[in-house]
């Protein structure tokens, strides 16, 4: 499938839902063209329920240098439906995983002849080679514990100290893959010729393999870990929390567009954090509804992230460039009384002597041809000075609307969108 679009001014009607008032670009500059490509037949992952369910899911993307349109691909946990208002949930926070031995997988995919379509898959592997599951990770969330079952019997599908909900991939300097794991808030360095695992930064290591960060991310949001990495030039390792976190509790996601940036130097295992601030809450979109999704780096301190919001018919899907080479890194947590999230927003920061990581609003996705309806834009990846590409993740094609675990198919792909920017992005060395 193929669409080629030349917009220059907004939302056309491929949806009910509203848009922002953001433009496709910054004033005076032409317009965002725009190219999109939806996976050519996704292979089986298996029959639940009577309905087949296929490979989706995806939630990072890296262009692969030198190639001809090849792209890595990672997706996340799995296929899972949620099923708290179902008659045996018992007002916990039950997931159904119809495939509790499901491994996530990083794909090697192509855009040739206007089809895009897989090659390749490998699966993520322990050290000792086994697989790797989509469990949730024993301890996770605690505020808000997910209980897995594996059918509408309410049968448990347990739990895994291995689990991993991988939201970004980036392609390593050394053979290897840095993977964004959302469960522990954790970065994975991840062998690129096998899958198999070779280290894991987290803030709570459970094994020999794990490297600590600062123990200040076991507050992430639930379900609002890392959904980023990317990796620069110099070889140092970036990734942001897709929301701010629940520091010192949850009151904070009412109010607080401060999310944590961190900066990883995997050679000697140096940590700094930054501030990242989101956009503001707009039309019926409160501040508690923006996600940071995917990013990539231009060079060494610049970067292109993504942002996203949905509440009722606003919707906002916004691709930032940003630069940290100003921006303060954090000494601690307490600022005059309050942690750097009760300080809400970038004045409240400076205010403190923070300054946050600097922004500039780069394209409206929305205005610039995106499909809303596919409202999980979550990979991002450059190919060249000019062209940038977005992947949406489809969450495998299936939804429990009622949260009953009742299944429909809404008839969501996953699609591979090309923009060609206006201006160039002046890259430096490799980028993911």
């Amino acid at each position: 499938m193929k669409r080629l679009l030349i917009i220059a001014i907004i939302c056309t009607a491929v949806s009910l839902k509203s848009c922002g008032s953001r433009n496709a670009g910054p004033a005076g500059t032409p317009p965002v063209r725009m190219q999109v490509f939806c996976l050519d037949n996704p292979p089986l992952i298996g029959v639940f329920n009577e309905m087949e369910i296929f490979e989706g899911g995806i939630s990072g993307l890296a262009y692969i240098p030198g190639t001809d349109l090849e792209f890595y691909l990672v997706n996340d946990r799995g296929p899972n439906l949620v099923a708290t208002a179902h008659p045996l949930a018992d007002g916990e926070n039950v997931k159904i995983f119809p495939f509790p031995g499901y491994a996530p997988k990083i794909f090697r995919a192509r855009l040739e002849s206007d089809r895009f379509f897989i090659i390749d898959e490998m699966p993520l592997r322990k050290p000792d080679g086994e697989t790797v599951t989509g469990l949730p990770f024993p301890g996770s969330l605690d505020m808000n514990r997910e209980i897995a079952w594996k059918d509408l019997e309410a049968t448990p599908a347990g739990e895994d100290t291995w689990g991993i909900d991988a939201e970004g991939i980036a392609i390593g300097h050394d053979n290897d893959f840095w993977i964004a794991d959302e469960y522990r808030t954790s970065i994975w360095n991840v062998d690129a010729r096998t899958g198999i695992t070779r280290a894991i930064w987290g803030p709570e290591p459970v094994n020999e393999y794990y490297r600590t960060i600062d123990t200040v991310f076991k507050y992430r949001r639930p379900n609002r870990g890392f959904e980023s990495v990317a990796i620069t030039p110099s070889g140092l390792v970036y990734a942001i929390l897709q929301s701010p976190m629940w520091f010192p509790g949850p009151e904070v996601s009412e109010e607080s567009r401060l999310v944590r940036m961190l900066e990883l130097d995997p050679g000697t295992g140096r940590t700094r954090m930054f501030l990242y601030e989101h956009a503001d809450a707009s039309d019926n979109v409160k501040v508690r509804d923006w996600k940071v999704a995917d990013m990539v780096a231009i060079n060494d301190t610049e970067f292109l992230v993504i942002e996203h919001a949905t509440r009722g018919n606003s919707q906002f899907m916004d691709v930032y460039r940003i630069d940290i080479s100003k921006a303060t890194p954090l000494k601690g947590e307490d600022y005059g009384g309050y942690t750097p999230e009760q300080l809400n927003d970038a004045q409240g920061a400076m205010q403190h002597g923070i300054r946050v990581v600097a922004k500039t609003h780069l394209f409206d996705m929305i205005a610039a041809g995106y499909d809303p309806e596919l409202d999980k834009p979550e990979g991002i990846t450059i190919i060249d000075e000019r062209t940038i590409a977005i992947i949406n993740d489809n969450d495998y094609d299936i939804d429990a609307p009622y949260n009953d675990a009742h299944i429909i198919k809404p008839g969501h792909q996953t699609c591979l969108y090309l923009f060609s920017l206006p201006e160039h992005l002046t890259l430096a060395g490799v980028v993911d």
